[in-house]
């Protein structure tokens, strides 16, 4: 079956300026670990709209050409889900069933349109979904997810919204935070690299979203470390 336009598989161009930059970043993220690893690496932002999603669809992506590993990407932002239409795929059967233990990590894991890349996305919405992030449940998830493969990149909610990357980010190996230039007020990022700290998240940098005409440089993406 013919898969959507929408799905970003076949939107990406390794040719691409953006490309480019998605290749440096995981480049970045390899030099600054130090052999250390990536898995799972949590993307995450102060607030919505700073491109989060799109981040973390086209650097799993772009890991998946460049090294040949195995990539699981996690929708884990159950509030405001966007993974599934990045990709073309159904919303239902996902994260939340995984979280609930009404389903197994092999059951409701998606393909993604690259032989590589697997797709986890937010699955049914639930009424609260703060209540399925008790730590023991996700640590559960994360361990069978890790163990299943090579790396594993979540998509989590902002930081200022809501509380769930609070359990989220602690339980990652590295920790990418995105901001929107010329959007996003400095208190803001300030606050959300403070919650950050808070509960110890590995850091390891900053993805400088939509420079075009705020910074002295052409690309659309810029990665700068701590």
């Amino acid at each position: 079956m013919q898969r959507p336009k929408t799905n970003i598989v076949g939107l990406y161009d390794p040719e691409t300026p953006m490309a480019i930059e998605f290749r440096r970043l995981y480049s970045r993220l390899q030099y600054k670990q130090n052999g250390k690893p990536n898995s799972p690496l949590l993307i995450t932002s102060a607030s919505h709209g700073e491109g989060k999603t799109t981040t973390a669809g086209f650097l799993a992506l772009t890991i998946a050409r460049q090294s040949d590993k195995r990539v699981l990407l996690v929708d884990f932002d159950l509030h405001r889900p966007r993974i599934h239409t990045l990709f073309g795929i159904p919303l239902r059967d996902g994260a939340s069933e995984l979280i609930q233990g009404v389903a197994t990590l092999e059951s409701v894991v998606k393909d993604s349109g690259n032989p590589n890349v697997s797709v986890l996305t937010a699955g049914t919405m639930v009424r609260s979904p703060a209540s399925l992030f008790e730590p023991e449940s996700i640590k559960r998830v994360i361990g069978q997810m890790s163990a299943a493969y090579d790396l594993v990149i979540i998509d989590s909610p902002p930081l200022l919204p809501v509380s769930d990357t609070m359990v989220l980010a602690p339980l990652a190996e590295a920790v990418l935070f995105i901001v929107m230039a010329g959007k996003t007020p400095r208190d803001v990022v300030s606050r959300g690299r403070g919650l950050l700290e808070d509960v110890n998240a590995n850091l390891v940098g900053v993805v400088l979203n939509n420079s075009r005409g705020v910074l002295p440089y052409y690309y659309n993406y810029k990665y700068y470390g701590y």
